[in-house]
């Protein structure tokens, strides 16, 4: 057991967090001193009340609260920071470059950086001169080096007149002044969804959130959860689940859309077939190519043993093709969980107790 201090003060620091989310949770749900105290008791925050069908599911097989914020965080140990770190992630995925977006280099002071997967290096000049040589209608991802869930993520077009951030036009002074601020950010090229997800909702990025987890007694990865966050007129050109984004539940067999679910930052779970704001089919759409996109992200998954424990984040590209957008450390549950307990699945429960999380 690592008693470190390092380990010591993380664990604090998520302890912390927990007692944060709890505070927030105050507004969220109507539950009494005692119904908390009954979930607090099982290791769940009181919102998880309102997120998980604990009538339909019980309790006993979904990741607590506890577990995923103590605990999966240290499960792929010393390579998890390979992860969290946008830019290191091209280094180790480079043998699939084919599947990640354009690097094209880093923003930090004002100061562009060229630089590629393949380790070649371009001119260093202000980052206001290179966003000026971008062709007319293409859009770059500009997005902070470490973090998730959509934050600092600059989606940047060059337009006829000028240029626009994540859709707002911003003027060539004020996109130099926000460069200016920026500290260790990389900018890769975008990544432009399948016809299937632009025709839901094509003001925003529909993404894929996908969890492998390593089987050891196979010596194989595999696929734990999928889902699709679609974004809405609220989020886009974003598709954050928590901020008013949906949730559709993939099946890991033929890649088919289930009934899609917003955040209940409200108290109640909607659940929905269609689009809210183009009413376009959600339930029962088919990603084209599901299988191969499935197993090529396995593929990649097998490549790195030694991280058994990933959320990677997709967009589907094509019939069968996809790019890694992001991957992450130690994924959120609420989105995969609020469509059902995972530790129903003989194989999640074996790793997760495999690796002490449960």
């Amino acid at each position: 057991m690592d008693v470190s201090p390092k380990r010591i003060y993380h664990t604090l620091r998520q302890f912390q967090t927990l007692a944060e989310i709890e505070r927030e949770s105050v507004e969220f749900t109507s539950l009494s001193l005692a119904e908390r105290v009954w979930y607090w008791r099982r290791g769940f925050l009181s919102r998880s009340a309102v997120l998980y069908d604990f009538e339909r599911y019980g309790h006993e097989d979904y990741l607590t609260d506890y577990q995923r914020y103590i605990k999966t965080r240290g499960i792929n140990g010393r390579f998890g920071y390979a992860l969290d770190n946008k830019l290191m992630l091209y280094g180790l995925l480079s043998r699939f470059s084919a599947r990640l977006p354009d690097l094209y280099g880093i923003v930090d002071g004002g100061t562009f950086r060229s630089i590629s997967i393949a380790g070649e290096r371009g001119p260093t000049r202000p980052a206001i001169e290179w966003a000026a040589d971008l062709e007319a209608g293409e859009t770059a991802v500009v997005k902070w080096v470490i973090g998730g869930g959509g934050h600092s993520v600059l989606l940047l077009t060059r337009t006829d007149g000028g240029y626009r951030v994540n859709g707002d036009r911003i003027s060539r002074t004020e996109l130099r002044e926000r460069f200016a601020a920026m500290d260790d950010y990389i900018v890769t090229g975008f990544s432009q969804q399948a016809e299937y997800a632009d025709t839901i909702y094509s003001e925003a990025t529909n993404t894929v959130r996908a969890v492998t987890m390593w089987d050891t007694e196979r010596d194989e990865p595999f696929l734990a959860r999928a889902v699709h966050r679609i974004g809405t007129d609220e989020t886009k050109p974003m598709d954050n689940w928590s901020q008013g984004a949906l949730g559709a539940l993939i099946d890991p067999g033929t890649g088919e859309l289930g009934e899609a679910v917003t955040y209940p930052d409200d108290g109640e779970r909607r659940w929905r077939t269609d689009h809210p704001d183009t009413g376009t089919r959600i339930e029962g759409v088919e990603i084209p190519g599901w299988e191969s996109i499935r197993e090529g992200l396995l593929d990649v998954a097998d490549s790195i043993p030694y991280l058994p424990y990933v959320g990677w984040d997709l967009v589907v590209t094509g019939r069968g093709e996809f790019e890694i957008i992001e991957a992450n450390n130690y994924p959120g549950m609420k989105s995969l969980q609020v469509h059902g307990p995972l530790c129903a699945d003989e194989r999640v429960e074996r790793f997760y107790r495999d690796h002490g999380v449960r």
